[in-house]
């Protein structure tokens, strides 16, 4: 049965997968189950300034370091674009970065998609092995994980063990 799930596997996935999506969209407080890191010999860390809302200079710092040459995803636009329009597009960025914020989720189905597409590795490429799969995700997708990934980094060597 390689590569295949049996339906116990299948319904126990499916189950984990709507819990922590239901999970994910509720504050702390909401949340049924929580992580105790006190019980797991961890030291608490306060984490309080991961969910502060976007500030405008925590979004340019981000744009600013955005690679300006690398490919568009679906939506055309590169790091170079947001670089170059900052003063003209910033009050819409703000808008939508505060919206995810604020978990208003609305009106974003475009943005949470991504085309998936294998790029050759070699000239004569007939087997899967042969080929490399790239995501082209939406640009502004790319910001908001990047904003999120660089409040994180200052929080890993606190967060993550040693051993």
């Amino acid at each position: 049965m390689m590569g295949q799930f049996s339906p116990n596997m299948k319904r126990e996935s499916k189950t984990y997968l709507i819990s922590t999506v239901i999970c994910w969209g509720k504050a702390l407080s909401e949340r049924e189950v929580t992580v105790n890191l006190a019980e797991m010999s961890r030291p608490n860390i306060d984490l309080s300034e991961l969910d502060a809302p976007f500030s405008e200079e925590e979004v340019w710092r981000t744009i600013k370091a955005l690679p300006s040459d690398k490919a568009p995803g679906p939506d055309g636009f590169t790091g170079k674009f947001y670089k170059e329009c900052w003063q003209i597009i910033k009050v819409e960025i703000m808008a939508a970065v505060s919206a995810v914020w604020s978990r208003k989720f609305a009106h974003f189905e475009a943005v949470n998609s991504a085309y998936i597409t294998l790029l050759p590795k070699k000239e004569d490429a007939s087997c899967i092995k042969d080929y490399r799969p790239i995501s082209l995700v939406h640009s502004f997708a790319k910001l908001v994980i990047k904003i999120l990934a660089n409040r994180l980094a200052s929080k890993l060597d606190k967060l993550v063990s040693s051993n």
